[in-house]
């Protein structure tokens, strides 16, 4: 009987600079490259409808950005690209790359059947060790659900769950109100 074959494994640099080049995005996990899976229509209305109320209603000292921007988790040793991330002030950049934050405040992921228990669980708890984060935040595609982690003043995680199209969410992190039929406008639930 022969061995399979040993995986490769890559350095952060070598990830980095593969994924430059790459046609499709992959998240970085201690070594090894992993593939992202694609998302549905509702997904990306999902992500559109967030990102467009953050950049409508936050000051001019926070900005929201969308899943072209990674985020370094340095104590899990990945790379992953949240579905909408915001930062307050200047954002940092790992080993000043200008595709890379350290520095998030805010981080939504929205869920899908292939990735919500990464997203409940290894993504959380790589995002929660990042000093910066003070929440962390999950969103259903298929029923009006915003589900927030956040992070109080002892530096304990609060869990939060709004439910229901007249329902209205706050994002604590940054102080904005939606009304969820804002963040599910044009979803077929």
């Amino acid at each position: 009987m022969s061995a399979l074959p040993k995986k490769k494994t890559y350095t952060p640099e070598e990830y980095l600079a593969l994924e430059e080049k790459a046609e499709y995005r992959s998240e970085y996990e201690n070594g090894e490259i992993v593939a992202m899976a694609g998302g549905s229509f509702n997904h990306a209305r999902i992500i559109n409808n967030i990102d467009r109320a953050f950049g409508s209603k936050l000051d001019e000292t926070c900005e929201s950005v969308t899943s072209e921007v990674k985020i370094r988790v340095e104590n899990y040793r990945k790379f992953y690209y949240p579905d909408v991330l915001v930062i307050c002030g200047e954002a940092v950049f790992y080993q000043k790359r200008n595709d890379t934050i350290i520095n998030p405040i805010l981080v939504v992921e929205v869920l899908s059947d292939s990735t919500e228990a990464k997203d409940r669980g290894e993504k959380m708890l790589a995002y929660r060790t990042l000093e910066s984060l003070q929440e962390y935040v999950l969103v259903s595609q298929d029923k009006p659900t915003v589900e927030q982690y956040i992070k109080n003043a002892e530096g304990n995680w609060i869990h939060k769950a709004t439910i229901g199209l007249k329902s209205v969410v706050k994002f604590e992190a940054i102080g904005i109100e939606l009304i969820l039929e804002e963040i599910y406008q044009r979803v077929k639930l």
